[in-house]
């Protein structure tokens, strides 16, 4: 697809019939004007996810160029490696026998980061500093269309229900007998969050469960949860809706939690793969 636009003194091209667009025109450790943040947020609503290539970016210039979307969130204690809370670094890098950062290597299936928090993320940025020579792509698959193509009846079962989102698989029984109202924590690591998701600023509905932390149905039998759940994963994965990025060093991306899951492709352990990732606050989903 070769749609393109001139807006400010930006250069807009689409990445994907599916979704994305890379923006061309501007240096994120020099800042942004505002009428380029105006630009960059149209398009990211538009779009899902909004690439930017060949930055070179600190810790500090990439939290100031999130803070410009809200609140940064912490990372996980275990995670943390920097002076910064709101770094994380997603990496197989070593260090005295020992991991500096998350998820160092393998395959991830799709996801959404944080959705087991009352507060989900709204927004991740990732920088890509080392990539490997092959595989460790980025998927990601639009819950926009993912959702408006569910039949009717999918669309009315599940639209008042919610799910038990967990980080911690091992809470998955205990979660789906606990009322609502127990989950108040932000440092609870398990949330109810509803199925589908009314979009704040682009009114859309968008389809918010995930195979790797959607665990129950609320008020649902296990086996008929299970049957729901694994036939939404399986529709919600297909191609069509699917944006497969390869990372380039000095990639910038940054993605709309709230409508889109992402995942990993395998790579080699052996080559080093650095990213580092700072996450936007959202707020409570209902």
């Amino acid at each position: 697809m070769n749609t393109e636009t001139e807006t400010v003194d930006l250069h807009i091209a689409i990445l994907s019939e599916a979704m994305g667009a890379v923006i061309h025109g501007v240096n994120l450790a020099k800042g942004i004007s505002d009428a380029e943040l105006d630009t960059i947020k149209t398009h990211w609503y538009e779009h899902c996810i909004v690439l930017f290539r060949d930055q070179s970016l600190t810790e500090e210039q990439q939290i100031v160029f999130g803070k410009k979307f809200g609140e940064l969130a912490h990372t996980l204690k275990k995670f943390e490696i920097t002076k910064n809370p709101a770094i994380m670094y997603v990496t197989n890098e070593k260090k005295d026998g020992q991991y500096q950062g998350a998820l160092p290597d393998g395959e991830m299936y799709f996801h959404m980061d944080m959705c087991y928090l009352e507060r989900p993320s709204m927004a991740s940025i990732l920088y890509a500093i080392n990539i490997p020579k092959s595989g460790g792509d980025t998927l990601f698959a639009n819950m926009y269309t993912a959702y408006e193509d569910l039949g009717e009846e999918t669309k009315s079962f599940i639209e008042q229900r919610m799910a038990i989102n967990s980080y911690d698989p091992g809470k998955s029984d205990y979660a789906s007998t606990r009322s609502i109202s127990d989950y108040r924590s932000e440092t609870e690591l398990s949330y109810p969050q509803p199925m589908v998701y009314r979009h704040p600023v682009t009114g859309r509905k968008a389809l918010y469960v995930n195979r790797v932390m959607t665990r129950q149905v609320v008020n649902m039998g296990e086996a008929e949860s299970t049957a729901l759940l694994h036939k939404l994963f399986a529709h919600q994965e297909q191609e069509k809706y699917i944006y497969r990025h390869k990372w380039q060093p000095g990639d910038v991306l940054m993605w709309d939690n709230r409508c889109t899951l992402h995942a990993r492709t395998e790579f080699d352990a052996r080559e080093l793969r650095k990213l580092r990732r700072v996450t936007i606050k959202g707020e409570r989903l209902y």
